[in-house]
């Protein structure tokens, strides 16, 4: 039973307030499903596609660094390593984010994992996609396969993410018959050093779910409206922003577009 966001897995509406116990395994629930899907497609998914970026490049870009810092053409044990720390990291906070996120998206898993998709896909792909000159989108080639690459990746994640976590999150899911200290344990490890900046929210997240009367706000149909509202304007900025880099990709411009994420 989900309560960060104030519904059950199935979408329904959570009628009481919940434990403490309850709480920190729900959390745990986004952190290590989004943790795990993190690893599959930021980690494994999205080395294999910096390889094949690097052998459909050109010779000379060999060994020079990326916009991230890393060199063309090199998979060494330690920086393979530092992506799948990095990704597991992010993918939990995304995991996080989801709890958050599904309070105000339909009961049908279906609908759930293709707006997740569209939600993650548009805002993770206007951070991750560059304008011109960046490095990864004028100097690796093709310049498309680089787009839709790191398009696919965040887009893959947010497909996975509501099955994975809502899985994860039933009656006999992992996260519900392991003991707590596991559980938690596991999911401290898949945010590392994340940690830091969930801190706050999740301090928020945890005082509401001790005030009945903030829950029956965070549940009303006010705060229903508003966060669909909130969730449409978010994809639509992440749109714009990949519409504005893509345009600057293709034509060879820095983009002069204002408030892009």
């Amino acid at each position: 039973m989900a309560v960060v966001e104030g519904r059950a897995a199935d979408g329904g509406r959570l009628a009481t307030r919940p434990s403490s116990l309850e709480f920190w395994r729900t959390l745990a629930v986004g952190a290590i499903g989004g943790g795990l899907v993190g690893l599959l497609t930021g980690g494994v998914l999205g080395r294999i596609l910096m390889r094949v970026l690097a052998v459909t490049s050109p010779k000379h870009v060999t060994d020079r660094l990326t916009d991230d810092m890393q060199p063309v053409g090199q998979i060494s044990l330690g920086g393979t390593l530092q992506l799948f720390v990095t990704t597991i990291a992010l993918g939990a906070i995304a995991g996080l984010v989801y709890l958050w996120v599904r309070r105000v998206l339909p009961p049908s898993s279906r609908a759930r994992a293709g707006l997740f998709a569209l939600f993650v896909g548009s805002i993770g792909g206007a951070f991750l996609v560059h304008d011109h000159p960046s490095f990864d989108y004028s100097v690796l080639k093709p310049e498309w396969l680089a787009v839709l690459s790191f398009l696919a990746v965040p887009t893959l994640f947010g497909l996975l993410v509501p099955a994975v976590v809502d899985r994860l999150d039933a009656p006999g899911g992992w996260v519900r018959r392991r003991p707590a200290w596991l559980v938690l344990l596991v999911a401290g490890a898949a945010l590392n050093i994340a940690l830091v900046v969930v801190a706050v929210p999740v301090v928020a997240a945890f005082g509401i779910s001790r005030s009945e009367a903030a829950l029956r706000f965070w549940r009303s149909d006010a705060v229903t409206v508003a966060g669909r509202a909130l969730f449409v304007l978010m994809v639509a900025w992440g749109l714009y922003g990949i519409t504005t880099d893509v345009i600057s990709i293709a034509t060879n411009t820095p983009s002069s577009a204002l408030f892009t994420p």
